[in-house]
């Protein structure tokens, strides 16, 4: 797992320690992608919630933005949003998991309770068949 340390919009602080004992869903995206991140997010999350049940509590889900190039227009929306109930995004200010990303997709990567990388793929959309596969993945880990 990549070491990261990092708050979300509503200033929760999560880091790479934090997160070790469970498998981790870790989904990013650049900031101007940040509808298409969210919207795939949201729906894996949701649909897991509900595939998982009981389990679901036993994996994190961790969905964040390459926040580097951030401006006082974002960051004036993100002030505004923090009285909304949006799922939780973690900020990469620093660029600690940029790596990898590609504009327009998002970066998906699942990691075991250990912290080794089982699952990597790049996303323009969240189909059925795709959670299907991520919940295989998931169950095995359980």
């Amino acid at each position: 797992m990549p070491q990261f340390h990092m708050k979300d919009q509503y200033g929760q602080s999560y880091s790479d320690g934090s997160v070790k004992g469970k498998p981790v869903v870790l989904m990013g995206c650049f900031l101007r992608d940040l509808e298409l991140c969210r919207k795939q997010g949201r729906k894996l999350y949701w649909k897991m919630q509900n595939l998982l049940w009981k389990d679901s509590s036993k994996v994190h889900f961790l969905l964040y933005l390459d926040f580097r190039e951030t401006n006082k227009l974002v960051e004036d929306y993100l002030e505004e949003s923090k009285t909304k109930q949006y799922e939780s995004i973690l900020l990469d200010r620093k660029g600690n998991l940029s790596l990898g990303l590609n504009k327009g997709e998002s970066y998906l990567r699942i990691f075991n309770k250990s912290g080794k990388m089982i699952s990597s793929s790049y996303q323009e959309e969240m189909n059925e068949d795709l959670i299907q596969e991520i919940y295989g993945i998931l169950k095995k880990e359980l």
